[in-house]
């Protein structure tokens, strides 16, 4: 690159918008999405020099992806498809180092010559190139993608910007090096690194419009060419409101130890509420440390998942053995494999690799790890007793274990998923309906043991009395608890498009049987075709005829 170019878009994959005119803040919707979006990744990161083969700070991995390209994922699932990008020390090397079409969006590289100068400066070589509301990111950030998707739902209300702050002082890892701002009924009051009195910390993420360029000049002018000088210029107009993160995590990355915080933020923020009891407590603890391993490698999630099943098969094998050894060696096993499980949706999750095709990928192996787990056990049960009544036992289970399954992958697909952890969230929230039926509030109540986490640990347990036969017995009677709660589950969330709904009709169906039969005087009546039945009574008010 030639570096006396003048500061302009050097590639872009669109028309640029030099010529157009820019629209009048004061008519800007500010209701409507976010699509573009400014990154500042023009200094040179001088804490981080020489770090990972001297790469430029935009460039450095962090979670197994360059930190430019994590917050161009991120954004990326909010709405945001076109990226203003102002780049200036190693400009060549980062911008061949981030492919546009991989990624999806359209990237415009803009030079920033006078890249020594502070962000404020750099922020200002967007001016000509966005002409409504757009976010303002800087490269080295590291931040909670719910962040974005709820601020994309906020309205500016006639601001000319929004800063995002973070009101938990407390978990700031570096609180000395850090932006703090004072803020007053969410208005901001002011903000610097030398700030005395706040009550908040800068993200660095904003939501702006055009206005904010005007601003920069005006701070330039006065000789402060950060960018906080020309977000001061706006909070002093009264155009400048905050929006608190909440529990979101964020970090800005300027010094190695921030890299590693930031890792294990991201590495935390896989674990969910939702979450088991053993998940929570033992699993995640074991695989966010596997998980920290792989993101260094170029291992898939997807490549993880057919592992994980490959595992499983092998344990499957060490149980058909039948010997308590055997027993002993593969609940163990049994209990890894249930870990390692977790494992392909973090790598996923902090390396945006997660997709519906992905966790169907994990989904549909996980089902089949189970089945040949059951052949195993079902296997060294035999060679245990020489009981060939297993095998025809067996059989039975897994038949109706696939037609269960068969069901819920409907419902997951229905609700646009892949994971059958839709499907056991649902199940767990039956209990919440006050007027719901008891064997739904039953299912409810056995749903968490049936998870994989809490099956496979209380699988550990039993095997290491090393007696596969007792296993058997009791595997094969939760397992067929199991079956029966998912088909009534998925049957009763999945109705028809025409409004029958194959559960609740057999329920209805078997009302009037009864009644037909309970009371003679009641006429016999004929049985409606499947369309016809439009609206049904409850069990509630069945109950009370």
């Amino acid at each position: 690159m030639d570096l006396n170019l003048r500061d302009e878009i050097i590639h872009s994959e669109t028309i640029t918008l030099e010529n157009e005119t820019i629209k009048d803040p004061a008519n800007l919707n500010s209701q409507s999405k976010i699509t573009k979006a400014v990154i500042v990744a023009a200094g040179n990161g001088s804490r981080l020099n020489g770090y990972q083969k001297n790469c430029p700070k935009p460039l450095v991995n962090v979670g197994g992806i360059p930190l430019l390209k994590r917050v161009i994922l991120s954004a990326k699932r909010t709405g945001v498809t076109e990226f203003f990008v102002v780049i200036g020390y190693q400009a060549d090397k980062i911008q061949d180092s981030i492919n546009a079409d991989e990624l999806g969006v359209k990237i415009n590289w803009i030079y920033n010559s006078e890249w020594k100068k502070q962000n404020g400066v750099s922020a200002l070589k967007a001016e000509q190139y966005v002409d409504d509301k757009f976010f303002l990111f800087m490269s080295d950030h590291v931040f909670d993608v719910n962040i974005l998707k709820r601020i994309q739902k906020h309205d500016l209300n006639g601001d000319s910007g929004i800063l995002c702050v973070d009101y938990a002082t407390d978990r700031v890892h570096d609180l000395e090096d850090a932006t703090k701002v004072h803020t007053e009924n969410n208005r901001l009051i002011n903000l610097s690194k030398e700030l005395t009195a706040f009550n908040a910390i800068d993200i660095g993420i904003f939501v702006c419009t055009p206005h904010l360029f005007s601003a920069l000049r005006e701070s330039q002018s006065e000789g402060d060419e950060s960018l906080s000088g020309g977000i001061r210029v706006l909070a002093r107009e009264g155009k400048m409101s905050t929006f608190d993160i909440g529990d979101a995590f964020w970090q800005d990355v300027d010094t190695i130890s921030d890299i590693k915080y930031a890792e294990k933020l991201l590495l935390h923020s896989t674990r969910s509420k939702t979450d088991g009891v053993i998940s929570k407590n033992i699993n995640r603890r074991i695989s966010n440390w596997i998980s920290k391993w792989l993101l260094k490698t170029s291992i898939t999630p997807n490549q993880i998942s057919i592992f994980n099943l490959f595992f499983s098969i092998f344990t499957a094998w060490v149980l058909a053995a039948g010997k308590p050894l055997n027993t002993i060696i593969g609940g163990i096993l049994f209990q890894l494999s249930s870990i390692i499980d977790g494992c392909d949706g973090e790598v996923a999750v902090i390396k945006h690799k997660d997709s519906k095709r992905g966790a169907m990928i994990d989904t549909i192996a996980d089902q089949i790890s189970y089945i040949a787990f059951i052949i195993g056990v079902t296997v060294g049960t035999y060679r245990a007793t020489q009981n060939e009544l297993v095998f025809a036992i067996t059989g039975g289970l897994i038949l109706f274990l696939l037609f269960a399954l068969k069901y819920g992958l409907k419902y997951i697909k229905k609700q646009g998923s892949g994971s059958l952890k839709d499907l056991n969230q649902a199940m767990s929230s039956f209990n919440k309906e006050p007027k719901q039926v008891w064997y739904l509030k039953l299912i409810s109540f056995l749903t968490p043991i049936g998870r994989r986490d809490m099956f496979s640990f209380l699988t550990f347990l039993i095997m290491l009395a090393g007696n596969i036969v007792v296993y058997y017995w009791l595997m094969t009677g939760s397992l067929l608890v199991m079956c029966i709660g998912i088909s009534i589950s998925a049957l009763y969330m999945l109705p028809k498009p025409d409004g029958y709904h194959p559960l609740r009709s057999l329920k209805h169906y078997a009302y009037l049987v009864w009644d037909s039969l309970s009371d003679p005087s009641i006429p016999e009546m004929e049985l409606q075709p499947e369309k016809e039945i439009n609206s049904e009574p409850s069990i509630t008010d069945r109950h009370k005829r």
